[in-house]
């Protein structure tokens, strides 16, 4: 189940075994918060936790899901980084356990991945319930946000809404805990119900794709001057120049592949889902791509691996991003 149908079914009957696996530590957190609130938890006494990066043995943990409950009215145990729905092991004791749990018995496995083929994952599948924890993409971030806003009694439109698109949509995933941690915080620090686009830019961090985001957006404007002067900002931390070089890659290569999908009728917010991106950024970088002539951006894409190897093995510095730069500008 994807996170909002798992943690709906949570409302009615709770199950005793779960598995939490995917790479959104926020929704595996959130859904195992949930399953410790449906279960009256007491985290003091009736909690065991178990990390198999600590690599215990199978018997230990089997041990201790099998187990009685010894001062509380349940025993819970919670299995963190369990590397057996991915590893080839034979664990017939543990899949006989989990088909028969004793009723006061619960066990919640989380675990980066998982192999649906696997015995163990199709008996947690029958008996219990699983949770497929996937990243959001940036065009997939709608729903989530309004749910966030709503919850804080917030709104965002029009303009903000278009700065916060903006803002996440080069990200190729988003952290959730980070979009979490700067909305509340852009919360405390707004008086009323709006969150305008200038409280987003006061209160809301920017991670360095985000930052690196004003360069292309210069370069798209054909503003030589100032995309020089971002990408001096940016060099004066060498260490920043891959991360350019990447971004600019990207930047160029999702102007070629928004040229070939218009080319086959896919146009507007229609290219969101073809570029992967949030619809309001795809229909940008659409519009944007017929200012580029394909010839431009296909000798930009050789150009900028050709910078890159130069930059890692010491032979050029960040003139060689300026030229491609400035080239792109004066299109």
């Amino acid at each position: 189940m994807k996170f909002n149908e798992f943690m709906s079914a949570l409302d009615g009957n709770i199950k005793n075994v779960y598995l939490l696996f995917g790479a959104e530590n926020f929704f595996i957190d959130k859904a195992r918060e949930k399953i410790f609130s449906r279960l009256g938890v007491d985290k003091s006494i009736e909690l065991v936790t178990i990390d198999c990066n600590s690599k215990p043995a199978v018997g230990d943990i089997i041990s201790a899901i099998d187990s009685s409950p010894f001062f509380g009215s349940r025993n819970v145990v919670l299995i963190k980084n369990a590397a057996f729905f991915s590893a080839d092991k034979k664990i017939e004791r543990l899949e006989s356990i989990l088909r028969d749990m004793q009723p006061t018995n619960f066990v919640i496995f989380t675990a980066r991945t998982a192999d649906k083929r696997r015995k163990l994952y199709k008996i947690i599948e029958k008996v219990g319930a699983v949770l497929e924890a996937d990243p959001l993409r940036p065009w997939e971030i709608d729903d989530w946000l309004n749910q966030k806003l709503s919850s804080l009694g917030k709104n965002m439109r029009g303009e903000a809404r278009r700065h916060f698109n903006e803002r996440i949509g080069v990200l190729p995933e988003i952290s959730l805990w980070y979009l979490e941690n700067e909305l509340d915080k852009i919360a405390l620090n707004v008086t009323g119900r709006e969150i305008t686009a200038e409280d987003l830019r006061r209160n809301m961090l920017s991670p360095p794709e985000v930052s690196n985001f004003a360069l292309t957006d210069a370069i798209d404007e054909r503003k030589p001057s100032k995309a020089i002067f971002l990408l001096k900002t940016q060099a004066r931390d060498i260490s920043k120049l891959p991360l350019v070089t990447t971004l600019l890659v990207n930047h160029v290569r999702r102007l070629l592949r928004a040229k070939f999908f218009m080319a086959q009728g896919i146009t507007g917010r229609k290219l969101g889902e073809p570029l992967e991106m949030n619809p309001y950024i795809a229909q940008k970088v659409g519009e944007t791509s017929r200012s580029y002539r394909e010839s431009l951006l296909t000798e930009s894409i050789i150009e900028l691996a050709d910078a890159d190897f130069q930059l890692k093995t010491g032979r050029a510095g960040v003139e060689s991003l300026e030229r491609i730069i400035i080239k792109l500008c004066n299109r």
